[in-house]
């Protein structure tokens, strides 16, 4: 039986070899090659002890190139003097220019530097490792690097560890100051991993960055750290069967079959020991420690917006060219107030100059031209009679011409200090039913927005009509005819979600409800056991997250390396809830 399955193995083979000979004759072109170059040898073996001499050849199947390879390569220790890199054919040298030290180990990773020629293919994250010593370091460290806000894997992340051998430098300082002593990179699914690690405590930081010198330096570098020291491991693998069956992994005989098995079971229970020894980073955008202007911006005539780092309320305006006193523009703070918006009374000025401080530092000089659309005399008088007057603009809440049974009309105004010129020919059209001048009342400090008290009733029309001038802003610009017309959707079309929350702690937290694109729908706070109920919700899929609200401030919140503070944790339900029409769904969820 045994020569029956070898004589079957051989036909197989001599078919294939066949059928490849074919094809090398007649080629017929095929799917673009994304196959990275794989190793076939290094001289010194790669993890070899005892390295002498000053250079390494890696060996490929097909012919590289080097792609960036001094910013993308790093040695481990650091060395003073780069050394040199050479392709030769299918090979790349490396040769140090300097005295290696005694016992130590080395690794030298690569990056994506070594690249094929034809398309480019990096063999990602490939490392070289020897020891001018008896022995060859053989720790290891496995893990993953995930957003912190939304759990997704970050891939391109470089994962930094350091050693405490600076004297000068504070340990925890040495991601701002130095390269790192070790040195991965995620991969697309935000894994990574080190090997040949010695037995010392690490920092382990990641890091995002921007300018390739493996130095945390710009406030818009994304970072991960663990808040202690973590030390490596000697993780044992499983070994795979000698006999290799890589050639004949399409053939299905019973003989070979155990082998492929043999090696599936190894790589599965490979990935369980990585997975069981790995460590999570959650990366984010730490918060600016310096305050700057991001950008000041005319939106639109007689509307500034000014973006900072930080919060503005400290920033003081100094106005070079025409001084603007109270009734000349007003300021509104965003929720963060890290954005002001100033809302401006027709100055009698084309242009604005401001000298930005704080406290003793300057921010900058600003010069805006007022209205962008403004054009130049000649022109003006050209196309005076093709101007178009300007009204007050104004939007609603209104989508599609329909509103949601369980809200309320909104109109919000383009411009404060509305007045409404007490016209009496304004109506609200509900169903059959009219009524000559609705109720309605302004519901923010600005005058901004006026909000209509009245409840909707289900599979309803509406009309609420202003005439032209009704309304009046602070710089005697009035509204054009309001005419808004909306239908609301009868109960039926409505599902009912309730969420029986129960933390196994109590603490703030934040729950929200959102589409399945992540954009939030709704967020409710809540401190222990608790039930919440979902009205009116349009069938669809809906995702769940909670965050662990440490700072009782009503949103999520980055963390803080130099305060050691941690990203605000989150989770997510592990499914989707499908909402229907008509339907009540109720669900738990114990964390």
């Amino acid at each position: 039986m045994r020569r029956f399955y070898w004589y079957i193995l051989i036909v197989v083979i001599a078919f294939t070899t066949s059928q490849c000979a074919n094809s090398i004759s007649s080629p017929q072109g095929g799917p673009k090659d994304v196959r990275p170059p794989e190793v076939i040898e290094t001289i010194p073996k790669n993890g070899s002890p005892n390295f002498k001499g000053n250079k390494f050849t890696v060996r490929f199947d097909e012919f590289v190139k080097l792609d960036n390879v001094e910013q993308s390569a790093l040695i481990s220790p650091p060395m003073k003097k780069a050394p040199d890199y050479r392709v030769k054919g299918k090979a790349v040298q490396v040769k140090f220019n300097e005295e290696l030290k005694p016992n130590t180990t080395y690794s030298v990773y690569f990056g994506d530097a070594i690249v094929d020629i034809t398309e480019n293919n990096p063999i990602s994250n490939y490392t070289y490792i020897f020891s001018t010593g008896e022995y060859v370091d053989s720790l290891s460290l496995y893990g993953n690097v995930k957003n912190a806000f939304n759990l997704t894997p970050v891939e391109g992340a470089f994962v930094m560890l350091y050693k405490d051998n600076n004297d000068t430098i504070a340990f925890d300082s040495l991601p701002y100051k130095v390269v790192p002593y070790y040195l991965s990179k995620t991969n697309v699914e935000g894994k990574f991993q080190f090997t040949g690690l010695s037995n010392d405590d690490f920092l382990l930081f990641s890091l995002l960055d921007q300018n390739s010198n493996f130095i945390f330096d710009q406030p818009g570098e994304q970072i991960a750290f663990l808040d202690s020291l973590i030390h490596p491991s000697f993780i044992s693998m499983p070994v795979k069967d000698s006999i290799t069956a890589d050639s004949i992994v399409n053939i299905e005989i019973e003989s070979d079959s155990i082998l492929i098995i043999k090696d599936s079971i190894a790589k599965s229970i490979e990935d369980k020991i990585i997975e069981k020894n790995s460590v999570d980073l959650f990366m984010f955008l730490s918060p600016d420690t310096i305050q700057r202007i991001l950008k000041a911006e005319v939106l639109a005539k007689n509307n500034i917006r000014f973006s900072f780092s930080q919060s503005a309320k400290n920033v003081n305006f100094e106005i070079l060219s025409y001084p603007l006193n109270d009734s000349l523009f007003i300021e509104e703070y965003s929720i963060d107030e890290d954005t002001l918006i100033w809302h401006l009374n027709n100055p009698p000025i084309d242009s604005l100059e401001l000298l930005l401080t704080q406290y003793n530092d300057t921010l900058g000089t600003i010069y805006l031209k007022l209205d962008p659309e403004k054009k130049s005399a000649r022109l003006r008088k050209k196309d005076k009679e093709d101007e178009k007057k300007e009204f007050l603009s104004w939007t609603s809440n209104v989508t599609a011409n329909k509103l949601d049974i369980n809200k309320h009309l909104e109109i919000i105004f383009s411009q404060p200090r509305v007045n409404f010129n007490d016209i009496d020919s304004s109506f609200l059209i509900a169903g059959t039913d009219t009524i000559w001048n609705p109720e309605f009342y302004f519901s923010d400090s600005l005058n901004m927005k006026i909000d209509f008290p009245f409840d909707l009733l289900e599979e309803t029309k509406y009309q609420v009509y202003f005439p032209d001038s009704a309304f009046t802003s602070w710089n005697n610009i009035h509204t054009e005819a309001i005419d808004i017309k909306f239908s609301t959707l009868p109960l039926k079309d409505y599902g009912i979600l309730t969420f029986n929350l129960q933390p196994n702690k109590k603490q703030n937290y934040i729950f929200q409800l959102m589409n399945d694109k992540e954009k939030e729908i709704k967020k409710v706070l809540f401190y222990n056991d608790t039930t919440i109920t979902f009205e009116y919700l349009k069938p669809a899929n809906y995702l769940f997250k909670i965050i662990y609200d440490n700072n009782n401030n009503g949103v999520w919140n980055p963390g803080n390396y130099g305060l050691k503070i941690q990203p605000e944790e989150v989770i997510y339900y592990p499914k989707e809830v499908k909402v229907r029409a008509n339907w009540e769904i109720e669900e738990d969820w114990k964390y």
